[in-house]
């Protein structure tokens, strides 16, 4: 059956940050007077739309709880029951309300490496976490299987078909479709809409081939200058002692993979048998390889201005896609400005 984590609960309202951060890990911007991701041209877009207003973790929550009330609603017209799900919904991330040292700073690094194994918050998340209580759960029990699976397909939809599962596993994208994302969609985009900003514009058909368009723009895998600066870095850290990477990703991708190794007990996943557990030794080994790993990177990107020249770069090829897009951003603005976003802009 679909796990709790099967839910679409993020509102698409940081889809260009989220891209940054892909290409950047968890670099946080450690200097208010550095230049940053969110001052690219096509991310003011975004501000204006949105205000400029961040989600809270209150927002965020008063938002699920509303969805969940619109879900019961739905579900129930479609011929099921259905309890809404009261339960905590997770939090918005936010290094600011973090104790400790920020995102991607050396003293982060020193401490934390990339934040895999280790993080501000990371233990006090795990002592506050709860098992999972399905409200619906005595509920699904009566029914049969063909039921269950009509009431998950009614609740999420039928998911997506073959082709795109298979565009996806080649690295292919898969545009999200409220329409066919069943009650849990309807309600989302019922929210979405009330609250305006990015998620409405997103969910506009009339800017779908926009929204599929900037999906691409962050990939700088044949950036010239990108090539050169991610030349300039395999080659300090090859000096450092770390020859096998090629990329900044590269780096924070191999602490990954050895996490997953590690928890996956370096062999298939076996449905019914539980995962071997790392020993103690094996986590502190591999912490410290992760700290030693980006205390490096970083001193690297620090030594050629790696941070700032990549900033630079994307903010060029927004530029250009705002260029070549502007009628269609000018129109999404035109459209979904909020009241608070017009006051941003015109400061």
């Amino acid at each position: 059956m679909p796990s709790r984590a099967h839910k679409a609960l993020l509102p698409v309202v940081a889809m260009a940050a989220a891209a940054v951060l892909t290409l950047s890990g968890c670099s946080g911007k450690a200097d208010d007077k550095a230049p940053s991701y969110e001052d690219g041209p096509l991310s003011k877009y975004f501000a204006a739309i949105d205000g400029g207003g961040e989600i809270t973790d209150e927002i965020f929550q008063e938002q699920q709880r509303e969805i969940e009330e619109l879900v019961a609603v739905c579900m129930q017209k479609e011929g099921f029951e259905y309890k809404p799900d009261t339960q905590n919904y997770g939090s918005i991330m936010s290094s600011d309300d973090e104790d400790g040292p920020q995102w991607g700073s050396k003293e982060f690094a020193e401490q934390y490496g990339y934040g895999f194994m280790d993080s501000p918050g990371m233990t006090s998340a795990e002592e506050d976490t709860q098992e999972y209580v399905d409200p619906n759960g005595d509920y699904l029990a009566t029914l049969s299987e063909s039921e269950q699976n009509a009431f998950y397909e009614t609740l999420y939809g039928a998911g997506p078909t073959e082709e795109q599962m298979a565009e996806m596993e080649e690295g292919g994208s898969y545009t999200s479709d409220w329409t066919q994302e069943g009650c849990q969609g309807a309600a989302r985009h019922e929210v979405g809409q009330k609250q305006g900003g990015t998620q409405a514009a997103y969910e506009d058909p009339e800017f779908a081939d926009l929204f599929t368009a900037m999906q691409d723009i962050w990939n700088t895998e044949n950036n010239e200058e990108m090539a050169k600066l991610d030349s300039d870095w395999a080659s300090c850290m090859a000096d450092s002692g770390y020859p096998d990477f090629t990329t900044v990703n590269d780096a924070q991708m191999s602490i990954m993979e050895a996490s997953n190794e590690l928890y996956g007990g370096g062999g298939e996943y076996v449905e019914g048998e539980e995962p071997k557990e790392p020993s103690k030794k094996e986590l502190d080994a591999l912490k410290k390889r992760e700290i030693e790993l980006a205390v490096a990177d970083y001193d690297c990107k620090k030594k050629i201005g790696y941070d700032e020249k990549q900033i630079k770069v994307m903010h060029e090829i927004e530029q250009n896609f705002v260029d070549e897009n502007k009628a269609q951003l000018d129109a999404m603005l035109a459209k979904y400005q909020t009241k608070a976003g017009a006051k941003t802009e015109g400061k």
